[in-house]
């Protein structure tokens, strides 16, 4: 069974500070026009999405560039919840022969209205270590790798130099630590910074 953990795109969502809400209105009804139209605005950053790297660096890969079969293949699902910031002692004992995507589970509510600044971030030697040991991609639950006011954005960069891409604010509240298939594609904005998905898990036997 497919499992989705994509956050769900609506009015009252939770977005970062300052980045612009989600909204869908109708441009055409079927009973005026013939059929029902609609329109998004959106910040590419809210809900579930891959950072491109061409979010913090303007020489960096955009969302259009980047690798697709990074976002379809197994992925690892680790919990830390409860963790301020993952650290080395949280990674370094974990099985990661042949783990080119982990996602940490940080949390087992998730709301779906309010932005919680106090979110668990990642240590830039977390992603240094991860690299070295084949991982490609990771993911969090977090809406950043990063603090909210950490303006350096470290880990962000660290994950460029080590060529780590990033997936955040997905939704693992239903889901164990453990082994998945994972299917998650950004969409083809040409020059983006950023791309929603709809993000799926199954379990691996």
């Amino acid at each position: 069974m497919w499992i989705d953990i994509t956050m769900p795109l609506h009015k009252n969502m939770p977005i970062w500070p300052g980045d612009t809400p989600f909204s869908y209105k109708q441009d055409a009804t079927l009973t005026e026009d013939g059929a029902n139209v609609g329109q998004i605005t959106m910040s590419l950053h809210a809900g579930t999405h891959i950072d491109a790297p061409y979010h913090y660096d303007d020489f960096g890969k955009a969302i259009d560039a980047l690798p697709l079969e990074l976002f379809i293949g197994a992925v690892k699902i680790v919990d830390v919840v409860g963790v301020k910031c993952i650290q080395l002692a949280h990674v370094e004992n974990l099985e990661l022969h042949n783990v080119e995507r982990l996602f940490f589970k940080t949390k087992v509510v998730q709301d779906l209205c309010h932005f919680d600044a106090d979110f668990t971030t990642i240590a830039p030697e977390v992603i240094r270590f991860l690299a070295n040991q084949g991982v490609r991609v990771v993911g969090t639950d977090a809406p950043s790798v990063d603090a909210l006011d950490d303006v350096s954005l470290i880990a962000h960069h660290t994950c460029r130099q080590m060529g780590i891409y990033i997936i955040e604010n997905l939704f693992l509240k239903d889901v164990d630590a453990g082994m998945y298939e994972f299917i998650a594609l950004p969409l083809a904005i040409q020059g983006g910074d950023a791309s929603p998905i709809r993000a799926v898990v199954r379990k691996m036997k």
